[in-house]
């Protein structure tokens, strides 16, 4: 059986696609944090994405304080779920909702406004990175023990295009020489409401 996980910050709307794609293969697979605001610590922000890495800070922050992985992979679905499919910002109504849904206790949407979890926010996108080889955004995934950036999907492949899609990297992932493919984009992407 492959390994299979996937880094991605739970606000980044490639990360969520990585993730129902993922899903809908049907395989088994973890999904571990990264953070868009601490990969872009120090660095400008186009205005238009500057929310995005407010919300990965407080959403980083929640999911940090959520001591169980599974609890804490709960949590980030439920949040994805919430904000890419239903369209809700990311407020502390949100966060309530989302750790309703991964029946946790609503009052750790408080550790959104808090440092106290910032280490361990950093540490988990850390690992992210060193996973990776080097620095990475939002989706990496990790098969086998070898990671790459991606995949970067623009709407949601079709259950058998997904599949192969899959096998594709798990082929790649294989061999060790393997190291780039890509192509262009364009555009924002395409996500189905829930």
């Amino acid at each position: 059986m492959t390994d299979v996980v996937l880094y991605g910050d739970p606000v980044c709307p490639f990360a969520w696609l990585a993730y129902r794609w993922l899903a809908d293969t049907g395989a088994e697979f973890s999904v571990r944090p990264m953070s868009l605001a601490v990969l872009n610590e120090g660095n400008t922000v186009a205005e238009g994405h500057r929310q995005r890495v407010e919300d990965s800070l407080h959403a980083g922050r929640v999911r940090a304080a959520i001591a169980d992985p599974a609890a804490a992979a709960r949590f980030h679905v439920a949040l994805g779920r919430r904000i890419h499919e239903q369209r809700q910002p990311l407020d502390s109504a949100l966060l309530r909702a989302a750790l309703r849904d991964a029946e946790l206790p609503e009052d750790l949407a408080q550790q959104a406004n808090s440092t106290d979890a910032d280490p361990s926010v950093r540490r988990a996108h850390q690992e992210s990175q060193d996973a990776l080889g080097e620095t990475g955004g939002s989706p990496i995934t990790a098969i086998d023990g070898r990671a790459f950036f991606g995949p970067v999907l623009t709407e949601l492949p079709a259950p058998a295009e997904g599949r192969s899609l899959l096998d594709a990297l798990r082929t790649t992932a294989a061999v060790p020489a393997f190291a780039e493919f890509r192509r262009p984009r364009t555009g924002a992407p395409t996500i189905p409401e829930g």
